[in-house]
């Protein structure tokens, strides 16, 4: 399906135009895309490593833990696809706006996708806060690891807040061309408060799976500071790439 859309007449990327033009492309086009890639690219590789720490040292606390880590991690994973959803959203209507010159508008619809996502985490708190025992009986018949698991669904709460909300305005960001900012923050929130809050909280205060999970709360809060910060001192809808 997605090779046979760019062979569509009516598509915005269209193979035979761009052959019968004779399109071929220009050195200020693939510097214009390292611009805004090399971000991304360095972005995306120092979370992955700040996600493998915080995977190494829940799985240092035990398997019974870690298993119920796994569902955690599985269950915030259902936030972060409503706020990637809104996200991809917010990234299409704020890229026509800015494109047609209404810096204003992109700024309404951001903000318009972040207070839809807060409402979709306020629901969700409540399922995950209601249906915690519920939710890891699903996947697990020992009390101990449901014990567990309730324990994470309770900090969960407060990260999904966060996260969804976050997720939007980092998209936001992006969609925009900030990519070098939302690198930096990404880069200190995951790869280095995350890291540092939950061996603290885990292994200095002795927490366990629960610090590790003080440490993604921390990334996420922080993550959201940085992306609330940026998104209202407008700076974003100025940059040219």
């Amino acid at each position: 399906m997605s090779v046979a859309s760019i062979f569509k007449k009516e598509s915005f990327l269209n193979i035979p135009y761009i052959l019968e033009q004779h399109i071929r492309p220009t050195l200020s086009a693939f510097l214009n895309l390292i611009k805004v890639a090399y971000s991304v690219f360095f972005e995306q590789v120092l979370m992955r490593i700040g996600f493998m720490l915080t995977a190494i040292m829940a799985a240092d606390q035990g398997t019974d833990a870690m298993a119920a880590h796994q569902v955690g991690m599985n269950i915030m994973a259902l936030s972060f696809a409503f706020g990637d959803g809104l996200q991809a959203t917010a990234v299409a209507l704020i890229g026509r706006s800015l494109g047609a010159g209404d810096p204003d508008l992109a700024k309404e619809y951001g903000r318009t996708c972040r207070l839809i996502g807060a409402v979709i985490a306020v629901c969700l708190v409540a399922i995950y806060y209601f249906g915690a025992s519920g939710l890891y009986h699903l996947f697990f018949t020992e009390d101990h690891i449901v014990a567990i698991g309730v324990q994470i669904m309770h900090v969960i709460i407060f990260v999904v807040i966060f996260q969804i909300c976050q997720v939007i305005y980092m998209g936001c960001l992006r969609g925009a061309g900030d990519t070098l900012y939302t690198a930096v923050a990404s880069m200190i929130s995951v790869t280095f408060i995350r890291t540092i809050i939950s061996y603290f909280c885990g292994y200095v205060l002795g927490w366990g799976i629960i610090g590790i999970w003080m440490g993604v709360l921390g990334d996420q809060i922080s993550r959201f500071i940085f992306a609330t910060v940026r998104f209202r001192q407008g700076k974003w809808v100025k940059i040219k790439i």
